[in-house]
């Protein structure tokens, strides 16, 4: 090793020791309030009961009936729908796998448990406002007295290691929930 690189080896050294001492540990500051569980930020509605539906004026054809319901969302930016999630549940009053069963969308549901009429629940994003659509096979309306609302978890830099973002659409409603510390 020449006389030059150990002279600025030691050069460095000895002023990254010089730095660390100088430093002193401030004062610890008032501790956070606690937030959710899982991201902070996230942002979620009442459930909405799904009143009035609109018949579609663009999304028609034979064989089936398309409606659609808008819930307001101020939250819902454009970055939030670039970079963010978003999850739509909806809550039906007569399913036949349970009165008043929750479940994520999209999803089919049949009336009464026959399949001669079929409802299929689907969801877009709008800036301000989550749509949810119903295509009803062969024809009929959505039940009005159905209840669906969203939950918003808004972007951030890319998650690397261990805070890769769950897969939500593995996870029950009560496991999101429980997740984002959001009451049921």
């Amino acid at each position: 090793m020449t006389k030059h690189v150990l002279f600025r080896a030691c050069l460095v050294t000895t002023s990254a020791l010089v730095l660390f001492l100088a430093c002193k540990k401030g004062d610890t500051g008032p501790a956070g309030a606690a937030g959710p569980k899982g991201s902070a930020n996230v942002i979620y509605s009442t459930w909405k009961t799904t009143n009035p539906w609109v018949a579609s004026t663009t999304s028609i054809g034979t064989g089936k009936n398309t409606y659609y319901f808008d819930i307001t969302a101020p939250e819902l930016t454009q970055p939030v729908i670039d970079s963010g999630t978003v999850l739509m549940y909806a809550k039906f009053v007569a399913d036949p796998d349970g009165t008043g069963i929750i479940k994520a969308l999209p999803s089919t549901y049949y009336n009464l448990g026959g399949a001669s009429t079929q409802y299929n629940f689907q969801y877009g994003l709008l800036v301000g406002k989550v749509r949810l659509i119903c295509d009803v096979i062969p024809a009929g309306t959505p039940s009005a007295t159905n209840q669906a609302r969203y939950i918003i978890i808004p972007g951030g830099a890319p998650a690397t290691g261990r805070a890769i973002r769950p897969d939500y659409s593995k996870m029950s409603y009560s496991e999101v929930c429980t997740l984002l510390g959001i009451p049921e």
